[in-house]
């Protein structure tokens, strides 16, 4: 019977055609899921997708939030409503409570961080608002997937949380009581496909809920293949406890605060409801009915809203969704917008006369509560009249380089920009003449008719996140995707918004937390070298991948990266380019795919319910799926501690126990391992390293959670929001667990059983990896930070060659604080090794944490290749002066001048001289001394920096008192134009490049072995020493003393104001040591020996 209707109902639709008709469909759920599609894309066959507000993002969207639900039937009309809702509450009333004291921890965004790349930052997507028009002070808002949030001081701050623990997470209708706005209405619903868990009242101003009469179980709707949708609430403005609700199934009506209700008018879908300024018999609403014959007229109610006339047609709306707005400016009128037209009726409501046909969208609709003739339109953007609606013009751009910020980058631009509000206005409102209005990124007003605007909701956690990649070697560091705001970066320094668009799958190179790669839809790629501050894009063959379209680095080659779309892409240069090298067997993009931790070799890749394994890096494809069922997968993953286990997950809506399979043998046999899960979706999984395994899911509600070994699942969601969970990450040295949540940002917590264990939260080595580094020949010391609790009885780096497997050990020294640092570098070998390592840190409870398995390949000991261009050979660097060497050129390109030595002294002032020859006045000059010898110009090493300088600069710079003494250094002088990337030193770009050799020697130090004191007025002793040394000078005053270690970073520091001075080193590791001293007018550097 099911079918039949669905078939009618399409029949219908290919009769009456419409732009958004696709959505009607959509929201109907006995048109199978499969026939909404075909419906979608007849009509954006003759579309432009790319354009903004075009609504081909959104329809995908939608796609990828729902067929893995319905497939592979499509059939939606046995799809209970409640579904997570009735799986989790089931669950929940048997599983056994956690005890524990803290739970989950909210990571944010909760507000604005650094905008680097990002050209429409937003906080995220808010459907309705409040303004109390008694206090503009007090804001609610609802999130579409965040919750409901307050602000009592005008957006300044805000709470919210409040309902992170109800049915669902969505509110996208509020309604505060006209007399007491601390009593509030909200409807809550699914997100995803808007479905109604109800209405729930507050009498404490949203700080508490309670499951207001007006449910579904009193409704009487909620059966199989219903959906049923709350659009609007609105309180009566004068009389009380006088409610309306708009529905899918009519209006409702009560005058006992939803105590009880009247349904007044049926077959309805009422989406709009407003009422006469003056006159409190008169209630306006419209209905949007698609297969009824109301959505070119709007109804009016001279009663109350008892009973409801229609005016006359909306000329020209032909079924376009409209709304409705009135003005105190003008009692007896009424207007009408929508997608084809703004309509006016002086008369009540009863007749409507076309006014204009602007070219905004209705989406976000107001009229001036002041003046009439002011009204604000728009959607993606908004648009103002001044004149009653006969003209409109553009008042808000969508993009920060479109507005009238000042300027010279994003954040300056959103800093400074008095007319960006973010895309897409969901609902506009004019409260005692001022227009507020809520987008996809904030709630935002204008004081005076749309000139300027302020945003009022910055500090809210509300994102709407897909996808995140964490960072193994820097805690505090993750990459985030989410819908409508882009790329962001969690930083120990707050958060970076790097990138625009739909933001997708990320990941962070292991070793290198600045390198890192995220994602926009359908498998653009975002690369950025310095953690989000700049970046690059691409897309691996051009081609068109997945919505989320996967990528991974290989565990065993950290440079190697994996991107799948209908082919399988790898990069042996972290992303710069991309090469095709096989292809799953079945047609269409890779929708999740994954690879095994020991052997890179091994991959697997699925689509819907298809999955294969590949055993040669992705060249060739083979079917593994065997009794796995013909349901949707939703994830895979690899257990990191046995190639031969793979977790797969699926999310459909409906009773069959077959939620998460597992294969101990790659896929030869599946065992269904749902147990005691029931029915829950599964979105995510991931497996932790752990000798248990543990196995932690993310379903549409909560995190569940088992070793490997049991058969029952247990809640682990203390504190986490009701909240699906689209992904979930470990980090290993820090013994935690990531996950990215569907409308309340980025959450951590501990890996079961590890939350006293010892906490690696960093781990570094001397030069991080990139394409040129680390170096043959250059040391390579191993860095961690670890934090515990109880006692550290050791820590220590195992290292191997080639291959993974490790086992030598070079212990580690507790330098300063939570610092460990290995006592020896990791070993030298010859270009093209790989080497491996982990460090170790043992606890005195016998509780050893181990980081994950870091990696590089040793690189030639050479300088990054570097030049200049100039198509006339006219813009070059003609006289260098450093120090006692002076050089005087013509040449252009790229010159090392091996003959003009630059000699230098340690910890002695020297002036650089650049002069150029060009034919313009903003160049840019810089030059950098490779200090370190690492064959690398650092930005600390950057002596001299000046953009836009005309054609000559100059600079002081001292050396520094850690640089290598005795050996031929480098440096390098680059010349650019314009603000071209003069302060990098490698690369090509227009100018020129001139290197010189260095050498510093030392005139403070003595080398003899018994390190008998230089200066004999100043005194270190003793030394070697154990403990505490004395220092003194015979003459002058010491006024500050610094210690640094071998690689030169600064490990204390004091002042003084004395002739002694006395230091513990007795915390220090056994180690070589620099001391410079401020004695009198002069630096007198030491060296000291700590045994």
């Amino acid at each position: 019977m099911n079918k039949i209707i669905g078939f009618l109902v399409l029949l219908f639709f290919f009769v009456k055609a419409d732009a958004q008709d696709w959505k009607q469909l959509r929201n109907d759920n006995s048109v199978n899921f499969y026939d909404v599609v075909k419906a979608a894309e007849k009509h954006f066959d003759t579309k432009d997708k790319s354009k903004k507000g075009s609504g081909w993002k959104g329809y995908q969207r939608w796609v990828v939030e729902n067929e893995y639900k319905f497939y592979p039937s499509g059939d939606r009309s046995q799809t209970d409503p409640f579904f997570v809702k009735n799986q989790y509450n089931q669950f929940a009333s048997h599983d056994s409570k956690s005890n524990a004291l803290v739970g989950w921890n909210e990571l944010g965004p909760t507000s604005p961080g650094q905008i680097t790349g990002h050209y429409a930052f937003g906080m995220g997507r808010i459907a309705s608002f409040y303004v109390d028009p008694n206090n503009d002070q007090r804001l609610y808002i609802g999130s579409r997937t965040g919750g409901f949030w307050k602000s009592l001081d005008g957006g300044v701050t805000w709470a919210g949380g409040s309902t992170d623990f109800l049915a669902a997470s969505g509110v996208n209708t509020i309604a505060a009581s006209p007399t007491n706005p601390e009593a509030v209405l909200i409807n809550i619903n699914n997100s995803t496909n808007h479905t109604s868990h109800g209405i729930y009242s507050s009498v404490d101003g949203g700080d508490t809920w309670s499951l207001s009469n007006f449910n579904p179980t009193n409704i009487g709707y909620g059966g199989l293949g219903t959906n049923f949708e709350i659009y609007t609430i609105k309180y009566h403005p004068t009389i009380p406890d006088l409610v309306f609700v708009g529905t899918w199934q009519g209006l409702y009506r009560s005058d006992d605060n939803l105590a009880t209700w009247t349904r007044i008018e049926t077959n309805t879908v009422i989406t709009d409801i407003e009422f006469h300024p003056t006159n409190p018999d008169i209630v306006y609403m419209y209905d949007n009915y698609y297969w009824g014959a109301n959505q070119n007229v709007v109804f009016y109610s001279t009663d109350q809203g008892l009973t409801f006339n229609t005016s006359n047609t909306l000329t020209g709306n032909n079924d376009a969704t409209c709304k409705i707005d009135v003005s105190p400016d003008c009692p007896n009128c009424v207007y009408v917008a929508s997608n084809n037209g703004l309509w006016k009726s002086t008369d009540s409501g009863v007749n409507y006369t076309l006014i204009s046909n602007p070219s905004p969208s209705s989406a976000g609709f107001a009229v001036s509560d002041l003046d009439d003739n002011n009204i604000l339109m728009g959607y993606v953007d908004a648009e103002m009249s001044t004149d009653g609606g006969l003209t409109f013009n553009q008042v808000t751009y969508w993009s920060l380089g479109n507005t009238n910020g000042a300027g010279s980058g994003n954040q300056v631009s959103y800093d400074t920009s008095t007319n960006y509000i973010h895309a897409d206005v969901q609902e506009a409102k004019s409260i005692n003449g001022v227009f507020y209005a809520c987008t996809d990124g904030f709630l935002v007003k204008s004081a005076d008719n749309g000139i300027t605007w302020s945003i009022l909701s910055e500090d809210i956690a509300i994102r709407m996140n897909y996808n995140l990649g964490v960072s193994q070697s820097n805690h505090d560091r993750t990459i985030v995707g989410s819908q409508d705001n882009g790329t962001s970066v969690n930083t120990e320094n707050g958060w970076v918004e790097m990138y625009g668009a739909d933001g997708m799958e990320g990941l962070i190179h292991p070793l290198n937390d600045d390198w890192m790669v995220g994602s926009w839809q359908n498998g653009g790629r975002i690369i950025t070298h310095d953690a989000g501050q700049t970046k690059s894009t691409i897309k691996p063959g051009g081609e068109d991948g997945y919505w989320i379209s996967p990528i991974f680095y290989d565990p065993n080659d950290h440079m190697k990266l994996y991107s799948l779309a209908e082919n399988v892409y790898t990069s042996e240069d972290f992303g710069e380019t991309w090469t095709n090298i096989g292809t799953p067997s079945f047609t269409g993009t890779v929708k999740f795919a994954t690879i095994a931790e020991n052997n890179s070799n091994i991959i697997v890749a699925a689509q819907d319910e298809k999955i294969e394994l590949s055993t040669d890096g992705g060249v060739s494809w083979g079917d593994i799926k065997n009794n796995l069922p013909n349901y949707s997968i939703t994830d895979v993953v690899f257990d990191p501690n046995d190639d031969n286990t793979i977790v797969v997950t699926y999310a459909r809506y409906q009773t069959d126990n077959s939620k998460v399979f597992i294969t101990h043998d790659q896929g030869a046999t599946w065992q269904n391992i749902t147990y005691n899960l029931g029915n829950m979706p599964v979105r995510s999984v991931v497996i932790d390293h752990t000798d248990t395994s543990t196995i932690y899911l993310g379903t549409e509600i909560g995190l569940y959670k088992k070793a490997m070994s049991d058969n029952t699942w247990s809640l682990y969601n203390t504190d986490l929001p009701n909240m699906s969970i689209k992904e979930l990450e470990i980090m290993w040295g820090s013994n935690t667990i990531r996950a990215s949540t569907w409308g309340r940002g980025l959450w951590e917590y501990d890996v079961f059983g590890r939350a006293d264990y010892p906490s690696i939260t960093t781990t570094e080595i001397t030069n991080r990896p990139t394409i040129q580094s680390p170096k043959e020949g250059v040391d390579q010391l191993v860095t961690s930070t670890i934090s515990y609790n109880g006692t550290l009885t050791s820590a220590h780096v195992e290292w191997s060659v080639d291959n993974p497997t490790f086992g030598n050990v070079i212990p580690m020294s507790n330098t300063m604080g939570d610092t460990w640092v290995s006592d020896t570098p990791l070993p030298d070998y010859p270009a093209g090794t790989k080497l491996y390592f982990k460090v170790f840190a043992v606890g005195d409870n016998g509780d050893t944490t181990e980081t994950y398995k870091f990696m590089y390949t040793i690189e030639p000991f050479e300088y990054c290749v570097t030049s200049g261009e100039s198509a006339n050979g006219n813009l070059y660097i003609s006289q260098v002066d450093v120090a006692t060497m002076s050089n005087t050129s013509v040449n252009d390109a790229y010159t090392y001048y091996s003959g003009s030595l630059v000699e230098l002294d340690l910890n002695q002032m020297y002036t650089i001289a650049l002069s150029a020859n060009t034919n313009w006045s903003n160049n840019d000059l810089g030059a950098w001394i490779d200090y370190n010898g690492d064959a690398e110009f650092d930005d600390s090493e950057l002596i001299i920096t000046e953009p836009g300088i005309g054609n000559f600069a100059t600079a002081n710079f001292i050396v520094p008192v850690t640089a290598k003494t005795n050996e031929e250094l480098r440096m390098r002088i680059r010349l650019g134009y314009w603000d071209s990337p003069v302060f990098d030193p490698c690369g090509t770009t227009l100018g020129e490049v001139e290197d010189y050799p260095v050498m510093i020697t030392n005139n403070i130090l003595s080398n003899t072995d018994d390190y008998s004191l230089v200066d004999s007025t100043v005194h270190v002793s003793p030394n070697p020493a154990s403990g505490q040394i004395q220092i003194t000078s015979d003459v002058n005053t010491i006024h500050s003393v610094q210690l640094f270690d071998i690689r030169g970073r600064l490990i204390l520091e004091t002042s003084n104001n004395s002739n002694e001075l006395t230091l513990d080193l007795g915390s220090l590791s056994s180690a070589l040591y620099v001391i410079s001293i401020k004695v009198g007018g002069a630096t007198v550097v030491k060296k000291i020996v700590k045994q």
